[in-house]
């Protein structure tokens, strides 16, 4: 019987560079509205004429169906299980967003042994020439699977708050993925909560100058999100604000950002997105 690290080789021998998008937006800490900006961020790239899929990645503690106020029969237990294959657990929601859901409050799936993440990987590759872009949204914190979720993206958005300990988790998961950054790895940051653009300016210039200091490496700056009382209100009756009310500030602000993304330069990596998870599941050590 293969062992693990003959599988990853397998696995590897056989990938080919892909030439759809992988955004990984992670946060350091929970609470800063990362998953929000995750589902209103897709919302406005399908309205740009993208096709996307969004991989809930915070996999035990599942808020993606909530925030599009759906309730999916089948999730990531049952694609693990076997049970269901990788097309039966894909949802698509009433606003057209499609997504591959997780699951709250099943311990087994908050630290998914690495074959479990190979299972996964494998079933992606069956489903991706369908989309676009992949948006990850990956659970808070710091942990290998998340840093491993972000090394392997084109992109990835660090989310954070004007609030100190948003900050200070934003800089530390952000100086990890600066120190471990390949060549090509776009890492930008959104400064959520803020009265205006200067405010996020602000805030991202420190982190930038702090960075840089400290790791030689610069942080992009994605833009801002206005505070914006509707969007807690979409939260709690579960609607996508930015297809409910396109004109609030924050469905702006996320529009805005969306351009950025598609409109802007093209990262192009030489190796595709399974190419680098499977590298990083062998290689990455989070102290």
């Amino acid at each position: 019987m293969k062992d693990q690290a003959e599988i990853l080789r397998d696995m590897a021998k056989k990938l080919k560079p892909f030439d759809f998008q992988v955004i990984s937006i992670t946060s350091g800490k929970g609470g800063v509205g990362k998953t929000s900006f995750t589902v209103n961020l897709a919302y406005h790239l399908q309205k740009l004429g993208k096709t996307v899929l969004i991989l809930d990645a915070d996999l035990a503690l599942a808020n993606v169906d909530i925030i599009l106020g759906e309730r999916p029969k089948y999730n990531l237990l049952h694609l693990l299980s076997g049970e269901k294959n990788i097309n039966e657990i894909i949802w698509e929601s009433k606003y057209g967003i499609k997504f591959i859901p997780a699951s709250s409050g099943f311990e087994e799936l908050a630290n998914l042994p690495k074959e479990k993440q190979i299972q996964i990987l494998n079933s992606l590759q069956e489903i991706y020439y369908k989309f676009d872009i992949m948006l990850i949204d990956t659970s808070a914190g710091i942990s290998e699977s998340v840093i491993n979720f972000c090394l392997a993206s084109d992109k990835t958005i660090v989310i954070t708050t004007s609030d100190p300990t948003a900050l200070a988790d934003s800089y530390a998961i952000s100086r990890i993925l600066l120190n471990y950054k390949p060549e090509n790895m776009e890492l930008g940051l959104v400064v959520n909560l803020v009265e205006d653009e200067y405010e996020a300016e602000k805030i991202y210039k420190g982190m930038n100058n702090i960075l840089k200091e400290f790791t030689g490496k610069t942080i992009k700056y994605y833009g801002a999100l206005r505070k914006d009382k509707k969007l807690s209100e979409s939260v709690k009756d579960r609607y996508v604000l930015s297809a409910v009310n396109p004109k609030s500030a924050y469905s702006k602000d996320v529009e805005s950002i969306a351009r950025y993304i598609v409109e802007g330069k093209t990262v192009k990596r030489k190796d595709g997105f399974w190419n680098r998870f499977i590298k990083n599941l062998k290689n990455l050590k989070v102290e």
